[in-house]
């Protein structure tokens, strides 16, 4: 039985409790009490949804109300009555309608542990229903739309957003991944889909961010789409950043009224809730044997004896992009001068998806420059340019990382693999002088920090991680942040409905 019809069972039936005590009051001094207190009693009874009550429930609800209603008022009799009904709902199974509303397929691995701990619960309904998503030009105008269901994997079983509607599912909790809403000024998903109209009372509507950051440098970057105002929780990464985003809500608050009023209005007093991010369960399970390379990326990865090269994965990500602009192209054509000359290394690089659009929209004059490092990769023998849904192949088979924040950086360093933060600006030194201190680089990368070109020179960070041997470390698959999020949603859920 679901959950949220079991509750509802329950109260109703705590009000018959109520009413029947009332009915033995007055059944011997106000026949007109009596009749009406009766009468609420039968109203009560005819709106409990007895479709999926077993025939043993709904033979007790029917003899409770032929009692009440017998000329031969028996209040004993009465009230084992509703007992027996009371325990018959009472020791239902509670089962949980869950749906995930994805809307762009690269960013499901944001859902997909929680995804699989639902799965695993017997007493769930879970339901993956990928929303469109659509471009906007530069005045902000929604212009072509992109739906990616066609990505899933069959084992996921998604059902389709044309065929079926929110309120028809009827979920008890909704994830999302998206936190813009409309906010975004270069896409945005399907207008029915923000947020604000996915909250409701009884079910719970929680935001899981689609990307992780790293957090040790003052520089990162912290805001808010504009979601977490209405969802009832927002999973956090970490305490750092719940205290990042409790600053800001409270900054919201007391720049405008009005914003301080819809802040509180769908506030519960524990929105931002720590339990890490499924992003992480995903990086901890890499294995290269999930993830079997096309023709062409192995060609480009491995020599002509069949000996994989030492692959670098170079990270672009938006946010420095924006901040960088020039700086940042220059680099990336600085790493990628290096890897032309270099036989025996192999370079892949991954940019945001959205930087392409972005700078269209916004950086017009820069498209030529970029246009021309993704040629140039392409064109280089040893160089992928990875515009693919799927960034685990990228972190599988590659060696060791370059970057600069973003979420890549923050998850590479948990595959205790080489994790290297580039410097924007400065003058990159590719020359190796052999002076480092090995046995230190190698303590921070097992335990799975980041090492800086700015500490040793990039030549020097790669020459370690060629010498680099990783290793292997055992995770506990039952522990993981899905199952954790999972269960809090299932308590969540349960709260909500009491």
């Amino acid at each position: 039985m679901r959950a949220k019809d079991k509750q509802k069972i329950l109260k109703t039936v705590d009000k018959l409790v109520e009413y029947n005590k009332t009915l033995e009051k007055y059944r011997g001094s106000s026949k007109y009490l009596f009749d009406k207190i009766l009468c609420e009693c039968n109203k009560l009874i005819d709106e409990i949804d007895i479709a999926d009550c077993s025939p043993e429930q709904h033979e007790a609800l029917g003899e409770y109300k032929k009692l009440i209603n017998s000329p031969e008022y028996d209040a004993d009799l009465i009230k084992k009555a509703l007992d027996v009904f009371f325990q018959q709902i009472q020791e239902e199974n509670e089962t949980y309608r869950i749906l995930f509303l994805p809307y762009k397929y690269s960013m499901w691995d944001s859902f997909a542990s929680i995804f699989e701990a639902a799965k695993e619960d017997e007493n769930c309904e879970a339901y993956v229903m990928p929303i469109p998503y659509y471009d906007k030009d530069q005045e902000g105008n929604l212009t072509e739309m992109h739906d990616e269901s066609e990505s899933y994997p069959d084992d996921v079983g998604i059902i389709s957003w044309q065929d079926n509607q929110v309120d028809e599912i009827d979920p008890d909790v909704i994830f999302i991944h998206n936190p813009y809403d409309g906010n975004n000024r270069v896409t945005s998903i399907h207008p029915k889909y923000y947020t604000n109209k996915l909250v409701c009372k009884d079910r719970v509507v929680i935001y899981v961010p689609y990307y992780v950051s790293y957090t040790e440098d003052k520089e990162v970057m912290v805001t808010m789409g504009g979601a977490e105002f209405y969802a009832d929780y927002v999973i956090m990464q970490s305490e750092w950043y719940k205290k990042q985003f409790e600053q800001i809500l409270s900054d919201y608050k007391k720049s405008d009224d009005d914003l301080n009023d819809l802040i509180a209005f769908y506030d519960n007093g524990n929105k931002f809730v720590v339990l890490g991010n499924p992003k992480y369960d995903k990086i901890r399970s890499l294995a290269k044997s999930e993830y079997p390379l096309r023709d062409d990326w192995e060609e480009k990865l491995f020599d002509e004896s069949g000996n994989k090269k030492f692959t670098v994965l170079l990270d672009t990500t938006l946010e420095m992009l924006i901040k960088k602009r020039e700086k940042m192209l220059d680099k990336i054509g600085d790493v990628i001068d290096f890897f032309e000359k270099r036989d025996d290394l192999s370079l892949i690089w991954r940019p945001h998806p959205l930087i392409e659009s972005t700078l269209r929209n916004m950086y017009s004059e820069l498209i030529p420059i970029y246009i021309k490092l993704v040629e140039r990769c392409k064109k280089t023998e040893n160089c992928i340019f990875d515009d693919t849904d799927d960034m685990h192949t990228a972190m599988a088979w590659s060696d060791a990382f370059m970057g600069k924040y973003g979420s890549m950086i923050e998850l590479y360093r948990v595959t205790t693999k080489p994790t290297i933060m580039l410097e924007i600006g400065e003058k990159t030194n590719f020359e190796s002088d052999g002076i480092y201190d090995e046995e230190g680089l190698k303590a921070k990368v097992s335990k799975g920090q980041v090492i800086r070109e700015k500490d040793y020179g990039l030549g020097n960070l790669i020459d370690f991680s060629m010498k680099y041997q990783r290793d292997e470390v055992e995770y506990d698959i039952n522990q993981t942040d899905g199952k954790k999020i999972y269960d809090f949603a299932i308590k969540a859920a349960k709260m909500k409905m009491n």
